[in-house]
């Protein structure tokens, strides 16, 4: 974390919460009923709207939250509920490549029958998709909250898009304001197998769940501009992703943590050299960054005096193929495998340049973009395309990119690892998902008074 960065999430922290307000019984509470698969998963996705739900006033807001169980033997991640936020989770698998045709064809099927799920609501829970389940259960809470005269929103959290169907057969049953969120496109740079028949499918349920939407949201500039040119009579706004704050100011007191990321560097990276770090996955989503990978492994090893003083380490899963490519560095790499959370922020923060690797996808802003402009070290990023990613970057001042047509010679590598120049001003606070928070308070507020 470069100078000043601590003390300015210190301070959007404090101005968030201010003094604790005494809350007014006679205001009635905006009810949100989000449907969000991932919920309690250690994913990216779960880290979407666990953080945002947490900075919401509690005293203006009751969250349920619709989620999956976790799988046997998986240890749940923290929900980082609030006060007046309660997880319902359910069996039942999703829409993708470990459900069923049989099953998949039944979830989507109810982007066309929003009634579908009332008909499924009822019979042995062990058998029923989890869509039917979340929605049954928020269909008898909406109804109680309804009928004490309270506001309600329905949220839907794209991937899955079960999430989606389930939210827009509750807002359609109960006439409520509904909002559909798309981290990724589910139809504009979709990262799901190609053909005719697919994307056909694919623009059909997109328009469903749309259908009753008062408000879509998505995570980039690029995916926002290409739902209100086929949706104009649609709101369209860009909720990016972002980092949360407290995860990064508990890392001090966390020592246990510390010292393992001590010990790590300790033993694998040579003394002296400037560590450059990579976290999480690369091509396991989107294959073509996997080919940013392999551009930065030629420039380096093209450019000894380059590498020279630097040790690359890889924090995270990776392909057997993306291995293959590390094994023809010529320089100083190491590869540490998945570890948990709190270890990968404390590496993450220890690191003199952190490395991010996209493709050809121009709506890309991967996740850990968000953490590396929180742990405050330059980015150095590798694309195919400029893309959302690199525009961050460049919005920010938090690193340079390089594209992989035009990065021949080094040049390029060479500026983005020598030491940021003193006067780039950073600025990451549009970030936070502290800040965020306020503005998707303001969004919600707006869609209930409408």
């Amino acid at each position: 974390m470069l100078p000043g960065d601590a003390l300015l999430l210190e301070d959007i922290g404090t101005r968030w919460r201010g003094d604790a307000e005494i809350e007014d019984p006679s205001v009635k509470k905006i009810n949100l009923f989000v449907f969000a698969a991932h919920h309690l998963s250690g994913n990216i996705a779960a880290q979407r709207f666990r953080a945002l739900l947490k900075y919401l006033d509690p005293a203006k807001y009751r969250v349920f939250v619709f989620t999956r169980e976790p799988a046997a033997g998986v240890h749940a991640a923290n929900a980082a509920t609030g006060p007046e936020t309660s997880i319902h989770a359910f069996p039942g698998r999703c829409v993708g490549s470990e459900s069923s045709a049989a099953a998949s064809a039944l979830a989507l099927t109810a982007a066309f029958a929003h009634r579908l799920p009332a008909m499924l609501a009822n019979g042995d829970a062990r058998t029923r998709p989890w869509f039917a389940l979340a929605w049954a259960e928020a269909d008898r809470l909406c109804g109680e909250r309804l009928a004490a005269g309270e506001s309600c929103v329905a949220i839907g959290t794209y991937s899955p898009v079960d999430a989606l169907i389930a939210a827009a057969a509750l807002a359609s049953r109960r006439r409520i304001a509904c909002l559909q969120d798309f981290r990724d496109g589910l139809v504009f740079e979709s990262l799901g197998r190609g053909g005719r028949l697919r994307d056909f499918a694919r623009r059909a349920i997109e328009r469903r769940v749309v259908a009753p939407a008062a408000l879509i949201t998505s995570v980039s500039r690029p995916l926002v501009d290409d739902f209100r040119r086929r949706y104009p009579d649609k709101t369209t706004v860009n909720l990016p992703n972002g980092f949360d704050p407290d995860d990064f100011a508990r890392l001090p007191a966390d020592t246990g943590s510390a010292s393992r990321a001590a010990a790590i560097l300790a033993q694998q990276v040579p003394a002296g050299a400037q560590l450059i770090g990579h976290f999480g996955r690369i091509g396991a989503s989107d294959s073509s960054a996997s080919n940013s990978l392999d551009c930065f492994i030629d420039l380096l090893n093209d450019a000894p005096e380059l590498a020279a003083g630097r040790h690359v380490m890889f924090v995270g899963e990776l392909t057997e193929a993306e291995r293959a490519s590390l094994r023809r560095a010529r320089f100083s790499v190491g590869v540490l495998g998945p570890v948990e959370r709190a270890l990968a922020l404390q590496l993450m923060r220890r690191c003199d340049k952190l490395l991010l690797l996209t493709g050809t996808r121009t709506s890309c802003a991967t996740g850990k973009l968000f953490e590396y402009l929180a742990a405050g070290a330059p980015v150095v990023c590798v694309s195919g395309v400029p893309n959302e990613a690199t525009a961050i970057l460049d919005e920010t001042g938090a690193g340079q990119s390089l594209l992989t047509s035009v990065a021949a010679g080094g040049e390029a590598l060479r500026a983005a690892l020598a030491p940021a120049p003193a006067n780039v001003r950073r600025d990451v606070s549009t970030y936070s998902r502290i800040v965020q928070a306020g503005l998707l308070d303001r969004w919600l507020a707006h869609m209930v008074a409408a």
